[in-house]
């Protein structure tokens, strides 16, 4: 549960690892760690998301709702998931209704990856 970069075709994409968060808190930590990342700098941001086996919660998605219309959304051109499967599709789909940056959604990593630097 971390916050780190890829380089991947020559891009440079946020990797934010949601994927060892068992606790909403957890969650929401990595969140703000990705906020912090932005407020340091006035880079944009490619960014990928790992919710695989992480937990997502109502907490969570309205703390992102939040920071999405607050600081994500403007400087984000694209954003990927992978990991999103049940529960975590209704909440991704209710987060897209709120932003501008929509996220997507995909099966692999390197998909994702492809997707973001295209």
């Amino acid at each position: 549960m971390s916050i780190s970069y890829i380089r991947h075709k020559g891009k440079k994409i946020m990797f934010c690892d949601y994927s060892q968060c068992k606790t909403q808190e957890e969650t929401i930590h990595v969140l703000d760690l990705a906020r912090e990342e932005y407020l340091k700098s006035d880079e944009h941001f490619l960014v990928l998301n790992d919710f695989t086996g992480g937990v997502v919660s109502n907490e969570f998605m309205e703390k992102a709702k939040q920071y999405g219309n607050e600081l994500f959304d403007a400087r984000t051109p694209k954003t990927a998931s992978i990991g999103i499967s049940g529960m975590k599709k209704v909440f991704i789909s209710t987060y897209n209704l709120f932003v501008k940056n929509k996220l997507m959604i995909f099966n692999s990593k390197q998909e994702a990856l492809d997707f973001l630097v295209e």
